[in-house]
């Protein structure tokens, strides 16, 4: 059942990791919920133009609309 941070939990167990080390990629409200609830950081990828606006106003850490700027952050860090 959504927003379930449990799978998020759960994920950063099997990796030996803190959830609150983690960050969460998602593209739906739910995901954000979940993410908040485990203690995780949260980006929001908004793939429709309408969902960036809607998603900084429920509390993500980062709004973006470009999944290759995901991508390089993730390869710089």
């Amino acid at each position: 059942m959504k927003p379930n941070p449990y799978p998020l939990i759960t994920a950063a167990e099997q990796a030996h990791m803190d959830v609150t080390h983690c960050t969460l990629i998602g593209d739906s409200l739910t995901d954000i919920q979940a993410a908040r609830a485990a203690g995780t950081t949260v980006i929001r990828y908004a793939n429709k133009p309408h969902k960036a606006a809607l998603f900084a106003d429920a509390g993500a850490n980062a709004v973006t609309d470009d999944m290759q700027a995901i991508a390089e952050a993730l390869i710089a860090s």
